[in-house]
């Protein structure tokens, strides 16, 4: 055992003298030669770099030249610093060291602080490297233009010379506790990037893949709660620094409210030469769960109705292109088990454009919605709260961009009712928006819709056309005027059933959403085979009117509270909140329904002026019958008039004003038929006595 302790005591002292050699060896190459050079060659970039302490040797782990009191700023701020470390460390090879020649290999930043502000100009701090550097490259162009070309001669190296040389092929890159903060004086957002620790190897150019870790906390001024980063990578660099290769690369995002992402890469970036664009070719594969923990790290309070709702999201794609223009095919996004499957491009410019293209199965959209305001009184107030404050168009911020959108399903439920195969595309141009297809089942019938909508000026316009053909009415008044109240106390609403074809023209402009609704002009057409109207009983108002006017009693029978439409068409002008319904014709039986009316909206009451004509004896096989010829094939008068929330059986009335007009004219026509001419001078007679009888008052 002797001979193991004698060869360990050998090995130490061995060790010993050459730690002591190389200390030697050190002691006699100054490192701060380097100083003013490395602090001359960063001014010249627009660099004030500071070196508080000396450049020194770090012996223990590894050889390497070290740095204390880092800072570097723009140069004409030296006073406020981008970037500051406590250490910096640069790990040198041994051999090329003892020729005197440094080879740097490995590189440590120890509590490295980044500050990038932008100020409230708009223009950050980093931009003043930038034009610097941009300044020295005009200025070394210009003056290379104006010098005579030189011959080159490569000058031979000497020992002196190569010595002084720095040479940098860097394996190991280590940075440890960094800090990166951001703030926008504009905005008034800040953002911090804590915690950084970065340890890669390998960062040779054409040399073989190596590995790549970070982690680091972000927080921000609209982050409730810190999100984590932990980034696992393979990769490696091209020669030249022309590509870049992920084999793969796996970030995964965490927040304090549980909620996970992970996104994973494989594939490359580069390029054949400096000048060439990057060609990118990568696959993509990311899950988030749940989204619902993402909306509240980030800060919002969104909530949709369904628990099951923003769970999980998942999107699998390959990327492929250029660093101008890319192109995801084949895409599949999955939320919720929800697929949709398509594809996706963008193409940079001055006006960057992006085409979206997918299609899926069914999907449920009310599940995404927020719920619905708890009472019909708070739904009221929020409706006249968001009519007083018009909310104005971001005109600005769609403009400067082209997009296109082709969208299709084989079914969408949203607001309670199922719309099959709904279709749609868009097209966008620098603000001028054009829907070229709007297609989809809707309410037992086929919808077809297409329209623009221009934001290029200062304030928009907008025009739809399209129809609805074969649908059921009753549908779209329980879409347009639900009710919440029990069916019970719904007894009197006034409904309307049967299928139906519509078709619009509208118009509207504006700079804000009141606008709009205020300067909102269509045109209307309705057309129906059989349309049934309750609780109204048009026929049981025809023959109160004939009655008035006969002076004979109603006929006692039980009235339905309905009518029957038959070959119903009528116009609607819509003007704002007011709608015009013009030229009203149907036919009830054996009546002729003609007239017109208003429906104001906002006010939710109309009032109709219609003409009931009879068409024969009698209004139907057991209704009533017409005395007099002169009533049949006339029409008399009816209104229609109320609240929608107090329309009733009683709502549609004989006009007496309108009836007693043409009651005396029947009186007068008798009469003259009778008397003939003497009533007439009668008449005049009685005119000219009452016109004396005023005419003596004066």
């Amino acid at each position: 055992m002797a001979w193991i302790k004698r060869g360990l005591l050998f090995l130490v002292i061995f060790f010993a003298l050459l730690a002591g050699i190389i200390a030697w060896f050190l002691t006699g190459l100054d490192a701060n030669q380097y100083k003013p050079k490395i602090q001359e060659l960063a001014a010249e970039q627009g660099i004030a770099l500071t070196l508080d302490g000396d450049i020194g040797w770090q012996l223990w782990p590894n050889i390497a030249l070290k740095l204390e009191g880092v800072k570097l700023a723009p140069l004409p701020l030296p006073e406020e610093p981008l970037l500051q470390a406590d250490k910096v460390a640069v790990g040198v090879a041994l051999m090329p060291l003892l020729k005197k020649r440094i080879e740097a290999k490995e590189i440590l930043l120890a509590g490295p602080q980044v500050e990038l502000t932008v100020g409230k100009d708009g223009k950050g701090n980093w931009e003043l490297i930038a034009d610097a550097m941009e300044a020295k490259a005009e200025l070394d162009k210009q003056q290379q233009q104006s010098q005579p070309p030189k011959l080159e001669v490569p000058e031979k190296e000497t020992g002196e010379e190569a010595s002084s040389e720095l040479h940098l092929a860097l394996e190991q890159l280590r940075v440890e506790d960094g800090v990166l903060r951001y703030t926008d004086k504009k905005t008034g957002t800040e953002y911090a990037i804590s915690k950084l620790h970065v340890g890669a190897d390998n960062l040779v150019p054409g040399g073989k893949p190596g590995k790549v870790a970070l982690t680091a906390e972000i927080a921000g001024s609209d982050l409730p709660e810190p999100i984590t980063v932990d980034i696992d990578s393979s990769l490696a660099i091209d020669k030249g620094l022309n590509g870049l290769r992920l084999q793969p690369a796996n970030i995964k995002l965490s927040s304090a409210e549980g909620a996970k992402a992970e996104v994973s890469m494989r594939g490359f970036v580069r390029r054949e030469k400096a000048d060439q664009p990057w060609q990118i070719q990568l696959n993509l594969n990311t899950e988030v769960a749940p989204l619902t923990g993402w909306l509240a790290a980030v800060g919002s309070e969104y909530k949709a109705q369904s628990a099951s709702a923003l769970q999980k999201l998942r999107i699998e794609s390959d990327i492929s292109g250029t660093d101008k223009q890319l192109k995801l095919e084949p895409l599949q996004l999955t939320l919720d088990g929800n697929a949709l499957n398509g594809s996706a491009s963008y193409k940079a410019g001055d006006a960057p454009s992006v085409a979206l293209s997918l299609s899926g199965g069914e999907l449920n959209v009310d599940d995404y919605l927020p719920p619905p305001v708890a009472t019909p009184e708070e739904q009221e107030l929020a409706a006249d709260v968001a009519a007083a404050q018009p909310v104005p168009l971001p005109l600005e911020s769609m403009r400067g961009f082209n997009a296109k959108l082709d969208l299709n399903l084989k079914k969408l439920r949203a607001l309670d009712f199922d719309i099959d195969e709904p279709q749609l595309a868009v097209d966008i141009n620098n603000g001028l928006y054009q829907l070229n297809k709007l297609a989809a089942g809707l309410y037992g019938g086929q919808l077809n819709s297409t329209g623009v909508f221009n934001a290029r000026g200062k304030s928009a316009r907008g025009e739809l056309s399209g129809g609805l053909t074969g649908v059921e009415i009753s549908k779209i008044q329980e879409a347009l005027f639900a009710s919440d109240e029990p069916e019970a106390a719904d007894a009197n609403k006034v409904t309307l059933s049967g299928k139906t074809d519509i078709t619009w023209v509208a118009q509207t402009s504006g700079a804000d959403t009141l606008a709009l609704q205020k300067n909102l002009n269509a045109a209307v057409q309705l057309n129906a085979a059989e349309l049934a109207l309750a609780p109204f009983n048009l026929e049981k108002g025809m023959c109160q009117l004939v009655s008035y006017a006969e002076k004979t009693p109603m006929p006692e029978k039980d009235w339905p509270q309905s009518t029957r439409l038959q070959d119903l068409r009528a116009s609607v002008n819509l003007d704002g909140d007011m709608a015009k319904v013009q030229q009203i014709n149907a036919g009830v039986e054996n009546i002729a329904l003609t007239g017109d009316g208003t429906v104001e909206l906002e006010k939710q009451k109309f009032d109709f002026a219609l003409g009931l004509a009879l068409v024969g004896n009698k209004t139907s096989g057991n209704g009533c019958s017409v005395q007099n010829d002169r009533w049949r094939n006339r029409p008399l008068p009816l209104r229609c008039k109320a609240n929608f929330n107090e329309a009733g059986a009683t709502t549609c009335k004989p006009d007496s004003r309108r009836l007693d007009d043409l009651i005396r004219e029947e009186l007068k026509y008798k009469a003259e038929k009778k008397y003939g001419d003497k009533v007439k001078e009668k008449v005049d007679d009685l005119k000219d006595r009452f016109k004396g009888l005023f005419n003596r008052g004066d």
